[in-house]
């Protein structure tokens, strides 16, 4: 039987809290059997025994922002892509390695950091490791319809990051609360796509031991398109048609080779969309001024 450490546990979630970190959990790598191979925490570091998990909130008014642009007055949309997405990551990701350095610095434990947004597989569109997987398996949330984590107090509007270490924690239960995400009885992120991303139907089951969570098959050809904001219904310039045939990821890479300036100049600068994300009505009082966790 594995004996932790709790002090050690304590320092790293104080440590994590200081460093503008909303979230803090922990996972035992054996939560990650059911990853594709390549892609687990022991894949990537044989030695792992924990993985430790981040998570930033994202300001209302970074959301308002967003809901402006989607308004058609798209002036704010840079708050949105740089503080709803890139800076957030940013700050998860320096959050993430000064917990690298004091594991490896102070414990003598081998920790490797997961980034939050990019640098990720652009073909497969899918990182090392699900950092979203990883906050499952850490107990901070549950799977929204849209394929996001959400929490009780923000939904799915969380930034997360993840690190592999050697170091034994203990890990924190599965999510146990009331069920958040209900599409039976709402659907709000099928309907709000604008490229028709999301399946109304056809879903992922998500099981890590006894907990199971659920989310939408997703067209990722399709979500690139308005994540990248080529296309029309997102705040991007390029405001182009959806190509008849937009199967593969490859399709995406030809839409994106189009001589366009402007999706050249916003390609990478931010996320152009994240509808399902802004929209989620799970603890979202942005939208009707209260909070409408089903």
């Amino acid at each position: 039987m594995e004996i932790y450490d709790t002090n050690i546990k304590d320092e790293l979630k104080a440590f994590a809290i200081a460093n503008e970190m909303d979230y803090f959990g922990v996972a035992s790598v054996d939560r990650f059997a059911n990853l594709p191979e390549g892609h687990r925490p022991t894949d990537m570091l044989p030695t792992a025994k924990s993985v430790i998990v981040l998570g930033m909130k994202l300001a209302s008014g970074v959301i308002l922002a967003h809901e402006e642009a989607f308004a058609g007055n798209t002036i704010p949309m840079p708050a949105f892509t740089q503080f709803g997405f890139n800076k957030p990551s940013e700050i998860t990701n320096i959050a993430a390695l000064k917990i690298v350095r004091l594991l490896e610095k102070k414990y003598g434990k081998v920790t490797m950091p997961i980034p939050s947004g990019e640098p990720h597989d652009e073909l497969l569109f899918m990182g090392a490791m699900s950092n979203r997987y990883a906050a499952l398996c850490a107990g901070l949330g549950e799977m929204t319809w849209s394929g996001f984590v959400a929490t009780p107090d923000a939904g799915p509007r969380v930034r997360w990051v993840s690190v592999i270490t050697e170091q034994a924690l203990e890990p924190d239960h599965l999510y146990n609360g009331p069920r958040l995400c209900n599409p039976a009885k709402c659907g709000i992120c099928v309907q709000c796509c604008p490229v028709h991303a999301l399946s109304n139907t056809e879903s992922v089951c998500v099981k890590i031991g006894e907990f199971t969570t659920q989310y939408a098959k997703r067209d990722k050809p399709r979500c690139r398109c308005a994540t990248s904001g080529l296309v029309k219904g997102t705040p991007g310039r390029l405001q182009a048609d959806m190509p008849e045939k937009m199967e593969t990821m490859e399709d995406w890479f030809a839409l994106n080779k189009t001589n366009d300036h402007w999706g050249k100049a916003e390609f990478h600068h931010g996320n152009y969309c994240l509808r399902c994300m802004t929209q989620c009505p799970i603890g979202n009082k942005n939208i009707n001024g209260k909070d409408d966790t089903l």
